[in-house]
């Protein structure tokens, strides 16, 4: 089993996290990656650690059409001073064992384990393996952590073509295993903490309609169903106005479970969907969510008692010992009320969102 947590300090050998800052330990101690062109060749090299990337491709990913006087001197001069971070008792004029050249490329060779989102990586395809196998507790649980090593926006603090390009994708990833996470937090009786997230996530992202989606099942499971049918309002009108689209069948499934009374929105209105697998852009299986009523009585037959007009009273405390169920990281955003339906809790003040 992996490890999804960031360390709390760093072991020894070589480390490095670009699902933030770019950074880097060698033995614990913080190293000091130079100039911003130099911490973003090292991003563009962590990105495809273990495979060689082209000179080329770096100099055009970090300089893009900018005219460089010398691009290939002025990699090998910094991939010079990165080695001698790297492998400081290197002898002169040695091959290096981490930092190599591969004809006209270079190659990091680093393992899964030495950075932050190769640990991400693997902790998001163990929480999918534990989800297969029917361990949906535990698929949460790692998924959580996995979201938590995120300590800001990718590749912060370094820029070029390509770095531009793989920080949208790396966005687009987290917000993937985000929506993961919720639909495993509702199976779990998640949707008390929920609520506030998926608030703030729809205000960030409303053209997303799973999130709109994730949001109207967890406010109707806290017997909010007036809020609920709100919600769909809203994500109607955004997409109405903004973009000439009527929501998709899903949110107008779940509108109808909704109105039906029926004890579970979920189960007719949220089939299986691709993500995007977290080594590369390619479709992955995500959460089915057409069996999550049978599935959450199956494993906390405890928490599914009727309430009001129909709708399960689903249990918002959690289970002694079980974590918070953590979206996404920590930094404070204050989001406006919504204009229309402008009660439960987000009215109260800024809820918290990590960008």
């Amino acid at each position: 089993m992996t490890t999804p947590l960031l360390p709390t300090t760093h072991p020894d050998g070589l480390s490095f996290e670009l699902l933030g800052e770019v950074r880097g330990w060698r033995d614990g101690i913080e190293l000091p990656l130079g100039a911003p062109r130099q911490r973003a060749l090292l991003a563009a090299l962590l990105l495809r650690a273990g495979s060689p990337v082209g000179r080329d491709h770096l100099i055009d990913g970090i300089w893009g059409d900018a005219t460089v006087a010398d691009g290939p001197n002025l990699v090998q001069a910094y991939v010079s001073k990165l080695r001698r971070l790297f492998e400081p008792d290197r002898a002169p004029r040695t091959a290096g064992g981490v930092l190599t050249r591969v004809g006209a490329s270079y190659r990091l060779s680093i393992g899964p384990q030495q950075y932050d989102l190769g640990r991400f990586e693997q902790s998001v395809a163990e929480a999918r393996a534990l989800r297969s196998a029917g361990r949906t507790d535990a698929a949460e649980r790692t998924l959580a952590a996995a979201l938590d090593s995120w300590t800001g926006p990718a590749l912060t603090g370094v820029s070029g073509p390509l770095l531009d390009v793989e920080r949208a994708r790396l966005a687009e990833l987290r917000l993937a295993v985000v929506e993961e996470h919720a639909e495993l937090a509702l199976r779990l009786g998640g949707h008390a903490w929920l609520v506030p997230h998926l608030f703030v996530l729809t205000t960030e992202h409303p053209y997303r309609e799973r999130l709109w989606a994730l949001l109207m099942v967890a406010l109707y499971r806290g017997s909010r169903q007036a809020d609920a049918l709100a919600a769909y309002q809203r994500a109607r009108h955004t997409l109405m106005e903004n973009l000439g689209l009527v929501p998709g069948p899903e949110l107008r499934g779940i509108e109808e479970a909704i109105l039906a009374g029926r004890p579970d929105p979920l189960a007719p209105a949220l089939p299986a969907q691709a993500l995007p697998s977290p080594a590369r852009p390619a479709p992955v299986d995500t959460v089915d969510a057409a069996d999550a009523a049978d599935a959450l009585t199956a494993e906390r037959p405890d928490e599914a008692a009727s309430g009001r007009d129909g709708a399960p009273a689903y249990r918002a405390e959690p289970r002694p010992g079980r974590p918070h169920l953590a979206l996404v990281g920590t930094t404070p955003a204050a989001v406006p009320a919504p204009r229309a339906a402008a009660r439960g809790p987000w009215a109260d003040g800024p809820t918290r969102l990590a960008r």
